[in-house]
């Protein structure tokens, strides 16, 4: 409430800074120049501070917010980011609703509670953007929108339907970052959707695709290779394909190298890192896989604290998996039916497909005939996700 009361700034030439200041938010945020945004983001804060309040105030503090987050101190970043966004209304800035809801609910509100919840505030904070004629933002909202909806496991069906919008629409208006980005997640959608023999986006002779990837890599556009890894990365694991899926993620890891900052999703990343080399170790007996492992559910558990609803299921399904790869059979098939539980519980209906098929693989490793059960269970809920393309895979490599 004090700091709601603060003194609104006056000085002519310090509103000017805060805008030009606000200005340079957005590419130091999302494009390459990342270096700079702590930097920008601290010298708002403190003109703030020093000359009071102005309707920028609010970019500044969401922005303050989503570094916080950066750093893990998420108490503190959610706290700011709920000032952001009160401040937002007091000062009735209306313009700037669109950026302020990118950067605090990409931020920590994906970390502190389910990531589906904040689907409604981008999908708000689009239609504003465009209300108002602020297009970036709008798609900026619009990308997160997306990628949200694929990494909590929204209905495949009605998302594919929403890409095929919004993907051209970012082109038409010359967003070009944020379309690329669209056209990777369609292209998994599609794969995963496709009820025939699915293309990966790794291997795809999709040359639309191949052409993003070349043309992030030749302009070392860190952001995009990264996205692509990720995705491939994930597509390529669910369909089983895990030698390929490890190699995606050296390749990621080694372009997260020259990023400012590491793309965690909210624990997604460290899980399926963690259940990629996991199937490694299954298939490759080598310590290095054991060390990444423990690495990976280490930054899980770590998430757990912060926000269990994204992330308690991811653990227990690592641990049931890092059970089962030292033959600790009583203790894994209790945790298997942890995670399942728990994925159900959050609502990551995807994930909760992975556990069953997981839970199924190591039945039928050990000759026990509930493998089935699992992999039946696995089977619907995939198509219940509406992966037609990962359900006929599933049905075709394993009788059950």
């Amino acid at each position: 409430a004090e700091f709601l009361n603060y003194r609104e700034m006056t000085d002519t030439k310090m509103i000017a800074a805060m805008k030009f200041l606000q200005i340079l938010i957005a590419p130091s945020f999302f494009l390459t120049n990342q270096q700079y945004f702590p930097i920008i983001v601290t010298q708002m804060i403190q003109l703030m501070l020093l000359h009071g309040t102005c309707k920028e105030s609010c970019v500044a503090m969401a922005s303050l917010s989503f570094l916080l987050c950066e750093y893990e101190e998420f108490k503190a970043s959610d706290h700011i980011g709920r000032k952001a966004v009160l401040l937002l209304k007091k000062l009735k800035a209306e313009e700037y609703h669109p950026p302020v809801c990118v950067l605090y609910f990409s931020g920590v509100r994906c970390w502190v509670t389910n990531m589906a919840l904040s689907l409604d505030d981008f999908s708000h904070g689009y239609k504003m953007g465009m209300r108002i004629g602020d297009i970036e933002s709008a798609m900026y909202n619009a990308s997160c929108y997306l990628m949200n909806s694929f990494y909590s496991g929204r209905s495949l069906v009605h998302l594919k339907r929403e890409l095929d919008n919004f993907e051209r629409h970012m082109f038409e208006y010359k967003q070009i970052v944020q379309g690329k980005l669209a056209s990777v997640i369609h292209q998994v959608v599609s794969n995963l959707v496709n009820s025939k023999d699915s293309l990966l986006l790794m291997i795809s002779k999709n040359m639309e695709q191949e052409g993003i990837l070349a043309q992030a890599i030749k302009d070392s556009n860190d952001q995009i290779i990264c996205h692509i890894y990720i995705s491939g990365g994930i597509e390529a694991y669910i369909f089983g394909r895990y030698e390929l899926a490890a190699d995606v993620v050296s390749k990621r890891r080694e372009a997260e190298k020259k990023l400012q900052r590491k793309v965690f999703f909210y624990g997604m990343t460290d899980f399926y890192d963690g259940l990629i080399f996991l199937a490694m170790a299954h298939k490759i007996p080598d310590n290095k896989w054991g060390f990444l492992v423990n690495k990976a559910i280490s930054n899980i558990k770590r998430f757990v604290q912060n926000g269990a609803a994204n992330c308690e299921h991811r653990l227990l399904l690592l641990q049931a998996e890092a059970k089962s790869l030292l033959g600790n059979t009583k203790d894994a098939s209790r945790g298997y039916d942890l995670a399942i539980a728990a994925a159900e519980k959050h609502g990551f209906i995807h994930e909760h497909a992975i556990a069953n098929e997981r839970a199924g693989d190591f039945f039928l490793r050990n000759g026990d005939p509930r493998a089935s059960q699992y992999y039946g269970k696995a089977h619907a809920l995939y198509l219940q996700w509406g992966a037609q393309g990962k359900a006929d895979n599933l049905s075709k490599n394993i009788p059950f």
